[in-house]
């Protein structure tokens, strides 16, 4: 899904995945909703100020803790304004025409019921990202299926 409006504004997607994906504790069609929004966004914040060989939307998922997986979303783009982060997970605020302001804030609950955390990084460092002028990462966590070495379970959500 996120391939088919990717090619339509010459958008590259690249996956970085470990070997063995690790497992989660959540329901994976609300997941994919978020993921699917946060790439969406991500391509669009690309379409009119991104050059077509630097247009790369990079998603990303890590087990960065026994407990936690680390998901992100980065783009090329121009990178979110301090005024616009402020408000960013407020229902019913947008920045677009045709948006309903409702896609993040509804990202952030879904992730939230899960024990998780969503937050943002824009403009992301350049270097890290493909345009030099830095874009913008969202990532969150969600809870692992339980320690790999003490098969404790993930119930308690602080990292």
């Amino acid at each position: 899904l996120v391939r088919l409006q990717a090619r339509k504004s010459g958008t590259r997607i690249e996956l970085d995945l470990p070997e063995r994906a690790p497992q989660l504790r959540c329901d994976r069609t609300m997941v994919e909703q978020v993921l699917l929004n946060l790439a969406r966004n991500g391509i669009q914040a690309m379409e009119d100020c991104t050059p077509l060989e630097q247009r790369v939307l990079t998603l990303s998922a890590r087990q960065t803790h026994p407990r936690w997986v680390t998901f992100s979303v980065t783009d090329a783009g121009a990178g979110i304004a301090r005024d616009v982060a402020a408000r960013l997970f407020t229902p019913f605020y947008s920045t677009r025409s045709e948006g309903m302001g409702l896609g993040l804030s509804l990202c952030r609950t879904v992730i939230e019921q899960h024990g998780g955390a969503l937050d943002f990084e824009s403009p992301f460092p350049p270097g890290r990202a493909a345009n030099a002028s830095g874009g913008t990462q969202f990532r969150f966590t969600l809870p692992a299926v339980g320690d790999k070495t003490t098969g404790r379970s993930a119930r308690d959500p602080s990292p």
